[in-house]
């Protein structure tokens, strides 16, 4: 994955950005093998909830690889400017 994280900030490609984050938040592949069809994009419609926490899980963890990647990314920028 370092290699992803490395060639997605470089690449400056939003939607490469946005899959890695992805694969973070998931701890694993989504890679789709079979064609999306008309299917609306996944979203998180629920903000609160018990489910044993997993919502609230879930939003944490998203929320603190978003942050990762924006401080990787500022970092990333100002060594170019350099």
């Amino acid at each position: 994955m370092k290699i992803v994280a490395w060639v997605s900030l470089s690449s400056q490609n939003r939607s490469l950005t946005k899959w890695f984050v992805m694969q973070c938040i998931k701890q694993g592949s989504t890679l789709r093998i079979s064609p999306k069809k008309d299917k609306p994009c996944p979203r998180v419609v629920s903000s609160y909830g018990s489910l044993n926490h997993q919502v609230e899980e879930f939003l944490v963890s998203r929320r603190v690889v978003k942050g990762i990647m924006e401080k990787m990314q500022e970092k990333q920028k100002t060594e170019t400017l350099q």
